[in-house]
């Protein structure tokens, strides 16, 4: 049986960390039910972009303009759909869920929790504009596991109900400075931790600038 896996030819995010980091991708907008600001389908055979976003485009779409990259996020998707165990590195140490994609069903998001739980020593992060399925669980989050609410979604009002930890994209620095909210550029808020924060919108600001925000 095929499975869904973690391996160093599709989903080692070697770029933009500065440690090693896995990722598990599926395909952006399609696999995300409640996103709205950002959202934007590819269509898997042609590559066609469908531009259906209203403030940002999402960043991890861009990739999928590359017929490997969609291929590869669709097989992972159509695999977690049928259920098909996921599988993690022996070496893996950190791992973000989705760097395209989001949960798209409670039992999908079940799984990883399964996951988490099964690899206490694995840090795992995630961002999600699927806060219905995470409130449902609020209470059973493994500790190994870091949730954000990412806003933009058609869930946002959950946020201020459930007091989650949330990332706000801003596509104008000096918006993004006046809401006081510390800029994660690099996923080390994201990684751990209760503080909510601030992201510039990728499109509109390159790392090598963010990092020097001032």
């Amino acid at each position: 049986m095929t499975r869904p896996e973690l391996n160093d030819e599709v989903s080692k995010a070697e770029n933009f960390y500065s440690f090693p980091v896995y990722e598990f991708n599926l395909p952006a907008g399609h696999s995300c039910p409640y996103a709205r600001a950002c959202k934007i389908k590819v269509d898997r055979i042609s590559g066609k972009f469908e531009m259906g976003f209203t403030e940002f485009r999402c960043y991890a779409s861009s990739a999928e303009r590359f017929p490997a990259v969609r291929e590869s996020r669709w097989i992972n998707f159509e695999a977690v759909k049928r259920g098909e165990k996921i599988q993690i590195p022996d070496d893996a140490t950190h791992i973000r869920i989705h760097g395209s994609g989001d949960f798209f069903s409670q039992e999908y998001f079940d799984q990883w929790l399964k996951v988490c739980r099964d690899n206490p020593r694995v840090i795992f992060w995630a961002f999600t504009k699927s806060l219905s399925f995470w409130i449902k669980r609020i209470s059973e989050i493994p500790n190994n596991l870091t949730l954000q609410a990412s806003k933009g979604g058609s869930l946002d009002h959950l946020i201020p109900v459930y007091q989650l930890k949330f990332a706000q994209v801003f596509t104008d620095k000096a918006l993004m400075l006046k809401s006081g909210l510390p800029l994660d550029y690099d996923d080390t808020l994201a990684m751990s931790g209760s503080q909510s924060f601030a992201l510039l919108d990728n499109f509109k600001y390159s790392k090598k600038d963010q990092k020097i925000v001032k």
